[in-house]
């Protein structure tokens, strides 16, 4: 008689935020994966940018897309989760209130921060007598930090240990064919072959408060592109298309723009070609150093000491002039100068020179 089939361990973990905030929990899966190679990963997401950075993941089976806020999406979500029978379902730090879903949702045991620390401020979770791991939260970490230690006591729980390969490095390496050959695509449209060497930028964040001014990016991309044999190439999405077109026209005839032609997939890959990135705190930068570019990036009204970067094995520089108000939530910042102003060009272009000259 034939032995019944075992079914897999299902674990899911949640990470509902955009494109950096997902790219930091790449390590915490990755390592589930490599310690859990038979389980059914599940991915709990929503912002279309961080769905989109995950298609093809190797590390994870299945992503579950939250479509809405309302009463009927978080019935048909609990419904979702019912019918997986989840083993654990692990809250990242970022999603905290999903404690409920999980209760409701049938979840054998769940994991997750029963308070944490955002912008300064204690945030408490939902129900928190329901977590059966609760780690402490600590503020000197950072998140991919915070995410890897969920894992870590889930594995623990299992009595399975941490995987040989165990690595706190971003990861973003899942392009497809059509991506490496849309990106080969739009460097062509500014003049960049495939072995040409360029400097890659995606300058402006949606939040303003995180913007450097226009006029210091041009300062510094003339200087980079000197006459011309480092080109500059602007990246972004298309409401970011007419001041990458501004900032183009200030920079000088070797900065271009691409802002709003290629998805996101085929921006990594642009960005993985570049001979350096610089830009502010946000998704492009943590792509940056994902896919192996080294990186100038420049960091403001976040909390730098969670998102600065926990594995150091691609060069980066990371500046940062720490405020009395900072970190902030402001999306404009109303003191002068702000924590992005007090970064200077000189200091923007030695960053670079000494990313070159390590490089070289």
């Amino acid at each position: 008689m034939s032995a019944e089939p075992v079914t897999p361990l299902r674990v899911l973990l949640t990470r509902l935020q955009n494109i950096g905030d997902v790219l930091n929990a790449v390590p915490a899966l990755r390592t589930l994966r490599q310690a859990l190679p038979h389980a059914r990963i599940i991915l709990l997401a929503k912002h279309a940018g961080g769905v989109e950075v995950m298609r093809n993941c190797p590390y994870v089976d299945e992503v579950i897309v939250v479509q809405g806020r309302g009463l009927a999406e978080k019935i048909r979500l609990i419904r979702e989760f019912r019918q997986r029978r989840m083993d654990y379902f692990i809250v990242s730090p970022q999603d905290l209130g999903r404690v409920p879903w999980a209760w409701l949702g049938g979840a054998r045991v769940i994991a997750g921060y029963p308070f944490i620390v955002n912008y300064g401020r204690p945030v408490r979770e939902k129900l928190p007598f329901l977590l059966r791991i609760a780690p402490k939260f600590d503020p000197s970490k950072t998140e991919v930090d915070h995410c890897l230690k969920l894992v870590e006591d889930v594995l623990d729980d299992l009595a399975v240990p941490l995987p040989q390969q165990f690595s706190r490095a971003l990861e973003y390496s899942w392009q497809t064919v059509e991506d490496i050959a849309a990106a080969t695509a739009a460097l062509g449209r500014v003049g960049i072959g495939e072995d040409g060497r360029f400097v890659a930028s995606a300058p402006f964040s949606k939040r303003c408060a995180k913007n450097w001014p226009i006029e210091r990016y041009a300062a510094v991309f003339r200087h980079v592109s000197g006459d011309g044999r480092m080109p500059v190439v602007l990246l972004g999405g298309q409401d970011e298309r007419a001041r990458t077109v501004e900032l183009a026209r200030c920079a000088g005839p070797f900065c271009r723009t691409i802002a709003g032609e290629t998805s996101i997939a085929s921006s990594a890959v642009i960005i993985k070609r570049a001979s350096l990135f610089v830009g502010p705190d946000s998704g492009p930068a943590f792509i940056a150093t994902a896919v192996g570019t080294p990186a100038v990036v420049l960091y403001g009204p976040a909390d730098y000491y969670r998102w600065r970067v926990a594995d150091k094995s691609v060069p980066r520089i990371e500046l940062v002039h720490p405020v009395p108000c900072s970190p902030c939530r402001e999306q404009e910042c109303a003191v002068s100068p702000s924590c992005m102003e007090l970064i200077t060009e000189a200091e923007v272009i030695e960053a670079c020179g000494t990313l070159w000259r390590a490089g070289s």
